[in-house]
């Protein structure tokens, strides 16, 4: 081929890929912006409501502002690690800026406003003040400073890029990796921001790239998303609505910014995403706020709400991209509990969270949820000075939620820490000084749960101070059953065990006797009811009005008195406790917890859990804590150590002997065409658990091996990722034959 006939071709080429070129740029260009406009509009811009609000902040901010461009309200000089003062003046310039750049806006390119807020935002950029705490200097500020960057666009000067570039550099994660989980994903927003206000398509390749691969089930011990769902962060604790929350608000940002671009995430992990949600913080979530207990430290900070802070319209936006149709409809009725509406679809059933010692059960109008600690957790940590009461914040903490999702709201201020619903500490010992951030706790390894989705039991051994006991927790449809046995104190202290500590606005705590005496507290006063031997003038059941929870001492044989107070410091609490007494002793306890009961209900209810043979079917001592609930057809025990030992039931109702030799926490369950045995342990795997029930069973793990038992095997997990998870084997009562022909 001659020259001149190649340059027609050579000419082509460069036509086609000068032109394919362009139209990538373009697409690349394209996507930006779109993604730009997408997080302005989404998460950093204010909303149609709130923007007449903000306009009013703004101009007041405006006006109050010196002449340097400072507010005098403002302590400059502030170190404080955990709020920091000095962070509000950039708070007000992020006002200012929403106010200057919102479409909607009325003050929309107000020439004094921007003339105030560039000025407002130099002055930050030129002193660049820094704090002890290493977060606001390379994640809290970094993240506003971009977001203001990202509002102000072509507006932005050259000195403003450049300085809020140098410092949105402090978060460069790829020089320092952090890991995994929230501090990763913070500063991997700030990279985003940065390069969607500056074109920057390397930095947002490779922010995206990172980001993605951090959604992804991590190996125990990892921080971030764990096997049962839950999230971990700092270590072993359970931070779901703190760390957790704000990791997914980063990640529902750029999930549905990025959607329809090149950047956006794959099915897989959009999947992943999706069962996080609905597997683990759905549970944790009452209407729309958290179960105080996985917020972590936070809790002691001024104003914690407990506000579940995604939006719903951001997981009907998730439903969308989806593909499979039961995740889409699980996503909608989050949605809709989130924004409690009253034909939303309930979350019913139990779940055990394996890796973090937390038990959700939930029912149509109440949710408990358990809290405790072992060798494999942290419960809580102390740092930045904050949480420094703490201590017993995993000593098996079991909250109860009414119909009403604001029962704790506010209450921290106010609650003596060595009194927190559920634990049983010595009260009479100061707290625990907190050094290096934790407690010196004594955590042990027996503790779990078990769970068959519906139901489910928590137990713990536990060690406090000079105090051991072990606990367990069976939860039914319409109760709580707390069992103790072994509760020893070696030493001339005194013992609580608190049955509440709640808010309570309105109603009365009435007090139910054996002799059928009832009276209602007054308010103000610290009452003591003292254990006598004439069971008839103790106290048989309490009851918390407005929240409508009863707590029922039936089978509780002693006890050195019971405590209850009610009063109102900024808001009315109420506290009621069991006194052990003074030690040293050993001795056991129970009380059932009664959520959602009217106070008139309360004996009629005592009656029908007597005829229906409640009382009479819990076992409690040094080895085992059983319960059966004979008209349900099912149980609930634990064997604390590898001891045989038979568990009975012989009622009208229900007849049942169990006889098990390995220690572990098990269900029972039976229909009329099979039975089922529920299983988890919390420190063996690779094993096999092996139970014999007075039932003739067939299937896989079930060995009938006479006339009227069978031994029921159940292989434990085989892998430390799952210890702990629970196991269940089903028999069915008739034997299904295979014909030959």
């Amino acid at each position: 081929m001659n020259y001149q006939s190649f340059m027609p071709i050579l000419l082509l080429l460069l036509l086609v890929f000068s032109c394919s070129t362009i139209i990538n740029c373009q697409s690349i260009n394209d996507d930006i912006a779109m993604i730009r406009q997408r997080v302005l509009e989404m998460v950093i811009w204010p909303t149609m409501n709130t923007i007449s609000n903000i306009v009013h902040a703004a101009i007041f901010y405006n006006e109050k502002m010196n002449n340097s461009c400072y507010w005098e309200d403002i302590n400059y000089a502030d170190r404080t690690l955990a709020i920091w003062a000095t962070e509000e003046h950039l708070t007000r310039v992020n006002i200012m800026i929403q106010a200057l750049t919102f479409p909607n806006s009325s003050v929309k390119n107000d020439p004094k406003l921007a003339i105030g807020a560039h000025c407002a935002l130099n002055v930050w950029l030129i002193r660049d003040w820094l704090n002890p705490n290493w977060w606001f200097n390379q994640i809290g500020i970094p993240l506003l400073v971009t977001s203001q960057l990202l509002m102000l666009g072509d507006n932005a000067t050259n000195f403003e890029i450049q300085k809020i570039t140098e410092i949105s550099f402090r978060s460069n994660w790829w020089e320092h990796d952090p890991g995994t989980g929230a501090n990763l994903i913070w500063m991997i927003q700030i990279e985003l921001y940065r390069s969607l206000a500056t074109n920057n398509r390397t930095g947002l390749e490779q922010g995206f790239t990172r980001m993605w691969q951090d959604i992804v089930v991590l190996p125990l011990g990892g921080q971030g998303i764990q096997s049962d769902w839950s999230y971990h962060f700092h270590g072993t604790q359970l931070l779901s609505g703190a760390y957790g929350q704000d990791w997914t608000l980063a990640m529902f940002i750029f999930i549905l910014c990025s959607r329809n671009t090149q950047y956006e995430l794959n099915q897989q992990q959009i999947i992943i995403f999706t069962h996080f949600l609905i597997q683990g913080d759905a549970w944790m979530i009452i209407n729309n706020r958290w179960d105080w207990q996985v917020l972590g430290r936070s809790i002691d900070r001024a104003g914690t709400s407990l506000q579940v802070e995604f939006q719903s319209n951001w997981i009907r936006s998730l439903a969308q991209l989806v593909e499979l149709d039961y995740l889409k409809i699980d996503l909608l009725s989050f949605a809709d509990r989130l924004d409690c509406k009253l034909n939303a679809t309930s979350l019913i059933g139990n779940k055990h969270f394996y890796t973090s010692d937390y038990q959700v059960h939930r029912r149509v109008n109440w949710t408990t949820a358990i809290k405790m600690q072992s060798i494999r957790t942290q419960p809580t940590e102390c740092i930045n000075y904050e949480n420094q009461k703490g201590e017993n914040l995993g000593q098996g903490v079991l909250n109860i939620y009414t119909t009403n999702a604001s029962d704790y709201r506010e209450i921290f201020p106010l609650l003596d820490w060595k009194s927190i619903n559920g634990i049983t500490v010595e009260h009479d010992i100061p707290i625990e000084p907190c050094t290096r951030g934790i407690f010196d706790w004594i955590k042990l390894n027996f503790v779990g749960g078990v769970s068959d989705d519906s139901y489910g039991l928590s137990m713990m051994d536990t060690a406090t101070h000079n105090l051991t006991v072990k606990r367990s927790w069976h939860f039914y449809d319409d109760a709580v059953i707390a069992l103790a046995s072994n509760l020893t104190l070696n030493t001339k202290n005194t013992a609580w065990t608190t049955l509440v500590s709640r808010l309570l606005s309105k109603g009365n705590v009435t007090i139910g006797f054996f002799n059928d005496n009832i009276i209602s507290l007054s308010d103000g006063i610290n009452y003591s009811f003292p254990y006598t031997t004439n069971k008839s003038d103790n106290v048989q059941w309490i009851h918390i009005g407005e929240s409508n929870i009863g707590y029922l001492l039936q089978t509780q044989e002693f006890y050195s008195t019971l405590g209850a107070e009610n009063d109102t410091i900024t808001r009315r609490t109420v506290t009621v406790w069991l006194d052990h007494g003074l030690g040293p002793y050993t001795c056991n306890y129970s009380y059932i917890i009664l959520p959602n009961i009217n106070v008139e209900f309360m004996p009629e209810l005592i009656k029908r859990y007597n005829n229906d043979h409640v009382f009479s079917c819990i076992s409690n001592n040094e080895f085992f804590h059983g319960m059966a609930w004979s008209t349900m057809q099912r149980a609930s025990f634990v064997l604390w150590n590898n001891v045989t030992t038979i568990f009975s039931c012989q009622n009208s109702f229900f007849k049942i002997n169990i006889r098990v030799n390995d220690a572990g926490a098990y269900l029972f369950n039976e229909t009329a065409t099979d039975f089922s045995i529920t299983v988890s342990h919390p420190t063996r795997i690779n094993g096999t658990v092996t139970i014999n029930i007075d039932r003739i069973g067939y299937g896989q793990g079930c060995i009938v091996v006479s006339d009227s038992t069978t031994n029921v095997a159940i292989a434990l997990p085989s892998s430390y990722q799952f210890l702990g998870a629970s196991v269940t084997v089903t028999c069915k009562k008739k034997q299904i034959r295979c014909r030959h022909k």
